[in-house]
């Protein structure tokens, strides 16, 4: 298989270790079988609650929202999303979401250690899922993997119920998947790595959450409601169960719509999940560790519920108390409780939701100031998500940018908006065989990382350490353990936009008297990423390894390279290769070509 790259056509020689990050270039061959078409399922995996929505990619291509999850509470009977909680029996995973027992033992916030390179994974409670998983010799990739096959095993069975038993035969399937935009990229690709172990079959892409949720902002809202004109600017906030993340988008037509990302992303550990932790805490002071310690398994749980449904969704800020089942606890009239219940004052609750929404004001914040700062004007933020839908959250926004022309709009359906949006952005990269062909609404995005490969540079006394230096086979003086970056945080990427580099290696023994009775040079190609504003020069702890391809040449065609006689009068060859990196919404596909 060949493509087509500045002006040469090239053959693809590399695969990565990491698959979410490169290209397979494999010929075979295979049976062609018709379909009917293809459907988009969009899969938002979250935190506390996740939620699927599928399409037939033929006709209106519209988005059908599962809301029947099975044995919802009576209070949210046509739930939009379900709980990401999942039980065992046997070692075996058993029930998933609302159908879990309050008093089975379940595993809930693993998705919590899925990026172990941030700072939550070190919180107590990820401490505590992460010792509950070791108990059972699992790990968060595995459960979240027993939970996603649970959740597609019931996706696939409400397709059945609309689409007849030979649905997965007569259509194409493409699965997206949502992820948290601050992931790191390693995280990103474990995704894939889960899904695929999920059973999923068919293509697999992931989206970053805030973009999916902008996807599905943009297109349902009427044009009177959007009132968008080219120039203007908005700032996507989509508030999670574990996660807050922010993207800024430029508008650059209407019709079609289309879009550039206008300042770097940005985002933090700020989800209503930390609300749950922060309650809890709350009560294991009022009544002390060791009275707490002792409370049964699911008396915390039934608390926890309580304040999940009853506080958390419903708080708007008004003066009013609310009321959570402490069972097994003393009264103690000090902190309002009696009669195994305590009452929440509302200035508690208050407290409990200013420490983390005072966060995400802050992040609103430096993303308008982001923005301003390029002499550009933020119209209107999009409060999208679960916690989206709060409404103190929506009042406390709406009174910090009340003097500063910026709308803050708290869109229908906020709950849903990301796996809506997973689905329409999965139509959105497939191409119908009698469509016109319109560019994607995202046009352009903003690196949030920089993206590079380390390599040997001409040895210059004032710049690199006499550690790094070598002399090469050519008699070159290089410097060893250099960066080369091909993207830097904050540059703008073009929609399929491909990114190069030409690099030469240098052989020895193919076609000499000294060859190696092998027939085939093996190579190995490395990508770097950094998370700094300003990648550093030189390979240090800032730099972390992304992917690694490894290829292998025949000598039939490195034998075509130019002989070369270096130092000691060593024979060599020095072929040229193309690196080519295609940065999309939340993966990075690295590949290696050679002529």
């Amino acid at each position: 298989m060949a493509e087509t790259a500045l002006g040469k056509t090239r053959e693809p020689v590399g695969r990565s270790d990491a698959p979410s990050f490169a290209l397979s270039f494999i010929s075979y061959s295979k049976s062609v079988v018709m379909t009917s078409g293809e459907i988009v399922v969009g899969i938002d995996f979250g935190t506390t609650f996740s939620g699927v929505s599928w399409a037939v990619n033929a006709g209106t291509r519209t988005v059908r929202l599962i809301n029947d999850w099975p044995d919802p509470i009576s209070a949210i009977a046509n739930a939009e999303k379900v709980p990401s909680v999942i039980s065992y029996a046997n070692g075996r995973p058993d029930q998933f979401g609302y159908s879990v027992p309050i008093a089975k033992e379940s595993v809930k916030w693993f998705k919590l250690l899925l990026d172990p390179t941030h700072s939550y994974a070190s919180t107590e409670e990820a401490i505590a899922v992460q010792s509950r998983l070791e108990k059972s010799y699992q790990t968060a990739e595995d459960v979240a993997a027993d939970y996603l096959r649970l959740i597609w095993e019931y996706t696939k069975a409400d397709i059945c119920r609309l689409k007849g038993e030979n649905w997965e035969s007569a259509y194409n399937i493409k699965v997206v998947l949502t992820v948290p935009a601050i992931w790191a990229p390693a995280a990103k690709d474990r995704t894939e790595r889960f899904a695929k172990a999920a059973g999923i079959p068919g293509s697999i892409m992931l989206v970053s959450e805030p973009e999916a949720a902008a996807m599905a902002v943009l297109k349902d809202k009427d044009e009177e409601e959007k009132n968008l004109q080219p120039g203007d600017c908005f700032v996507v906030c989509d508030a999670g169960g574990g996660t807050v993340d922010l993207i800024s988008y430029k508008i650059l037509t209407v019709d079609p719509l289309r879009v550039e990302e206008c300042a770097v992303g940005d985002g933090e550990l700020c989800g209503s999940v930390f609300l749950d932790m922060a309650f809890e805490k709350h009560i294991k002071t009022v009544v002390g560790d060791e009275q707490y310690a002792k409370l049964k398994d699911r008396a915390k749980k039934k608390m926890i519920k309580e304040f999940e449904t009853g506080v958390k969704c419903s708080y708007t800020g008004e003066e009013k108390e609310y009321f959570v089942d402490l069972s097994g606890v003393e009264d103690n009239p000090e902190y309002h409780i009696n009669d195994e219940t305590i009452t929440l004052k509302s200035n508690m609750v208050r407290t409990i939701f200013d420490h983390i929404i005072g966060k995400i004001l802050i992040l609103v914040d430096n993303q308008i100031d982001e923005v301003r700062a390029k002499d550009l004007t933020v119209k209107a933020i999009l409060l999208v998500g679960g916690f989206g839908a709060n409404k103190y959250l929506y009042t406390r926004l709406t009174d910090a940018h009340q003097n500063d022309g910026v709308k803050v709009l708290q869109v229908n359906g906020a709950r849903s908006s990301i796996c809506r949006g997973a689905t329409l952005w999965g139509l959105d990269s497939s191409r119908r065989p009698n469509d016109i062909i319109m560019p994607r609404m995202v046009s352009a995005r903003l690196a949030r990382y920089s993206y590079g490969i380390c390599w040997d540079r001409t040895f210059d006394s004032t710049r690199h350490r006499l550690e790094d230096r070598v002399v090469r086979l050519d008699g070159a003086v290089r410097a060893r353990n250099q960066m080369e970056w091909l993207i830097k945080k904050g540059d703008k990427i073009e929609e399929n936009q491909i990114i190069s580099l030409n690099i030469c290696n240098i052989i020895q023994g193919v076609g000499f008297k000294s060859a190696m009775m092998s027939s085939v040079s093996d190579f190995a190609q490395q990508l770097y990423y950094c998370a700094a504003d300003v990648p550093p020069p030189r390979n240090g702890i800032n730099v972390k390894q992304l992917c690694a391809v490894s290829y292998g040449i025949e000598h039939s065609k490195l034998r075509k390279e130019t002989k070369r006689t270096g130092i000691e009068k060593v024979k060599f060859r020095k072929p040229t290769f193309e690196l080519q990196i295609l940065p999309g919404s939340a993966t990075i596909k690295f590949t290696v070509l050679y002529k």
